[in-house]
C-alpha cells in the first residue's frame, strides 16, 4: 500500500470550493499533503475531500465539462473589498466569504426623467406599446451615469446598514 501512495501524483476534489480541480502532490511530510499549486491538507482528512486520479483516469469530470449551478435570474456580482494595493483586504475576503448565504433586500429608488402620462398617450397613438415602453426604457437607461449610481447604492447601502444593525 506504501509503493501505490508514492505513486500517485494527482487527485481530484471532491467536496468544498475546490471541486472537480485536479492537483498535483508536491510533497508528504506526514502531517500534510502539500500540493504544487500552494494548497495542501491534513493527510487525515485527505480522502474525505480528494479522490486519486489513478492511470489519468479522473473520478469526476472535469470542472469545464461539469454542469452549472441554477443561478437565480439577477445575478448580483460580488464586491471585492481592496486595499490601496489593489489585492482584497483581510477583512473583505472574509466579511464576504461568511456572508454570502445572508441575502438581504436593499429597497434603492432611482429618479429617472420619463414622459408624463399624457404625453406617453400622445406618442402612443403612432406607435406600439411595446415599442414605445423599449424606446422609454432606452432612454432611461441612458441617463444613469455608473460613477453616480455607484455613488447613491452606497449612500443607500450605508443607511440600510444603520437601521439593519441598529
Amino acid at each position: 500500500m506504501t509503493e501505490v501512495q508514492e505513486e500517485l501524483k494527482q487527485y481530484q476534489w471532491k467536496k468544498g470550493d475546490n471541486f472537480g480541480e485536479v492537483v498535483d502532490v508536491a510533497s508528504d511530510d506526514g502531517e500534510f499533503v502539500n500540493f504544487t499549486n500552494g494548497q495542501r491538507i491534513f493527510k487525515s482528512v485527505l480522502s474525505e475531500f480528494l479522490d486519486p486520479v489513478v492511470s489519468g483516469n479522473l473520478p469526476f469530470p472535469p470542472t469545464s465539462l461539469q454542469s452549472k449551478v441554477a443561478q437565480p435570474v439577477v445575478q448580483i456580482e460580488q464586491p471585492k473589498q481592496v486595499d490601496d494595493k489593489g489585492a482584497p483586504s483581510i477583512m473583505g475576503a472574509m466579511i464576504l466569504k461568511m456572508s454570502k448565504k445572508n441575502v438581504v433586500n436593499v429597497p434603492i429608488q432611482i429618479n429617472l426623467n420619463i414622459p408624463t402620462p399624457t404625453l406617453y398617450a400622445m406618442l402612443g397613438e403612432g406607435m406600439e406599446e411595446e415599442d414605445l415602453n423599449d424606446e422609454i426604457t432606452e432612454v432611461a437607461l441612458s441617463q444613469i451615469k455608473i460613477d453616480k449610481l455607484q455613488e447613491y447604492i452606497k449612500l443607500s447601502v450605508t443607511d440600510f446598514l444603520s437601521e439593519y444593525y441598529s
